[in-house]
């Protein structure tokens, strides 16, 4: 039966599919049979993969971890080392720009005074006004100078009437001469008729001898009083003179920077008033040059003897102390940069107009002074200016920044990191303080590792980690500026 119920549900089965049910069985075998051949040929390469891969882990994985260790250990020796910053030392440029302070003053500075004595009349200018050469600045009243003028006139008259008796004595002298000759010349050839004695002949010599004496006489006081009046005549054109004085004008052009009078003082020849009312700025007491040399406004008539104070600011002049080491590298005129902090977008040309030719013995320093046209009046005297000079540096040096320098008591000294990255204590030779930067003459090579800002426990030959330093790294662009003398480098030992 059951054979039967099989039979019969495959020939049911054949009949649903009589076509395909004897076609697609022996292809299912036959792909089976394939991927069961190509199974057993890729399972030996398989496991030895795998094996291979095992091994290679094995191999690796504690290699790595043996790197992972000694890379840990490097960073934490690494780590514990200190940790400094260093530059790398460079050539100085062959040339620079020096930049020195400097004060401006006018080219020229006069204290006008009076000429003449007696009491101000009248001023016309003020603190501030332009005068042109030969503006008349004030006037003068002179009673006194007036009456000895009157007196010295008087005194001419007098010596020239005293000439004029003088010559009429003289010609009453000569005709009386005369006389004496004549009658001595006929007494005398009378006498060498023997008509007379010789004592009369004698007699009317002498005469003639006294005469002619009185005639000389009555000559040298003629002289004397052409002399007298050649005196007065000098003593008025004196008085003349300083009646001329009692216009005060202006010697040059310029501004008026002080005045030191007021109408009703006194003025005494030769100085200023003698009151003490004057109107300006406060006096400068410094006269030597470069130094703001201008005594100006209150105070300034004791100092100077002016009624007025007078500037010319037409052309300025900068009074500048050069350190030694530039010395060379100024000559006469070199043309300058001139900057003043008021007028930050604007550079003035100056040129160097002369220079003292020697040094300062105290600060080492050339006084060189520098001009500057100012046609449009807009730089004042006492403003302060920094200069700058194109240098040439005689031999090429290092620079190095400030920080890096240490001083010691055996010198100053840097600290160079060698290639095992240790710390070398180095002693160098300073060529040109700048203050932020200097030139070293020798002691470092092109190139080397500096260490700056250094640890004052920093020991020569300890191992250190460095690090690049940017603000610290001096440009050779940059313009150099000096140091004022006597202005000391804060130095530091360790």
């Amino acid at each position: 039966m059951a054979t039967n119920s099989e039979q019969l549900k495959i020939s049911q089965s054949g009949l649903d599919k009589p076509s395909r049910q004897p076609a697609e069985q022996p292809i299912v075998e036959g792909e089976e049979l394939r991927k069961n051949r190509r199974f057993k040929r890729t399972l030996p390469a398989l496991i030895a993969l795998v094996m291979i891969a095992v091994l290679l882990v094995a191999a690796i994985l504690p290699r790595i971890a043996r790197q992972k260790k000694i890379t840990a250990a490097a960073q934490s020796i690494q780590n514990a080392l200190r940790a400094v910053n260093v530059i790398t030392a460079a050539h100085a440029p062959a040339s620079s720009e020096l930049e020195l302070p400097g004060n401006i003053e006018a080219i020229q500075v006069a204290a006008v005074s009076a000429q003449t004595s007696g009491y101000l009349k009248r001023w016309y200018v003020d603190i501030g006004d332009r005068v042109q050469a030969g503006q008349l600045l004030a006037e003068i009243d002179t009673p006194e100078v007036d009456q000895e003028l009157e007196q010295a006139r008087s005194t001419l008259v007098q010596a020239r009437a005293s000439l004029g008796q003088a010559e009429a004595n003289l010609r009453q002298a000569i005709t009386n001469m005369d006389f004496a000759r004549v009658s001595y010349e006929r007494w005398k050839t009378l006498a060498e008729q023997h008509v007379v004695s010789d004592q009369d002949r004698d007699q009317m010599q002498a005469a003639y001898n006294a005469a002619k004496a009185t005639v000389d006489a009555m000559q040298a006081n003629i002289n004397v009083a052409k002399a007298t009046i050649a005196a007065n005549e000098a003593n008025v054109r004196r008085f003349l003179k300083l009646q001329g004085f009692k216009k005060v004008f202006a010697p040059f052009v310029g501004i008026i920077t002080a005045r030191n009078v007021e109408v009703g003082s006194l003025v005494n020849a030769g100085s200023g008033t003698s009151a003490s009312t004057t109107t300006g700025t406060t006096a400068s007491s410094a006269t030597t040059p470069g130094s703001g040399a201008t005594p100006t406004g209150t105070g300034a008539a004791a100092a100077s003897g002016g009624l007025f104070q007078i500037a010319r600011i037409d052309t300025l002049r900068i009074f500048i102390s050069v350190p030694q080491t530039f010395v060379n590298s100024i000559k006469p005129e070199e043309t300058t940069q001139i900057a003043v902090k008021e007028f930050p977008e604007q550079k003035f040309t100056g040129r160097v107009a002369r220079t003292a030719n020697a040094l300062d013995p105290a600060s080492r320093t050339l006084l060189t002074e520098v001009h500057t046209t100012n046609s449009d009046y807009k730089l004042l005297p006492g403003m302060y200016a920094t200069v700058t000079f194109d240098v040439a540096l005689a031999e090429p040096q290092m620079r190095i920044p400030a920080t890096a320098l240490v001083i010691r008591a055996d010198g100053p000294q840097v600290v160079t990191v060698t290639e095992d990255q240790k710390a070398h204590y180095q002693k160098v030779v300073i060529g040109r303080d700048y203050g932020g930067i200097l030139d070293i003459i020798s002691g470092i090579e092109p190139g080397a590792t500096l260490i700056v800002n250094v640890p004052d426990d920093l020991q020569d030959g300890e191992s250190v980690r460095v690090q690049q330093s940017q603000t610290n790294q001096p440009t050779n662009n940059q313009p150099v500026q000096q140091n004022q003398p006597g202005q000391d480098r804060n130095q530091r030992g360790s």
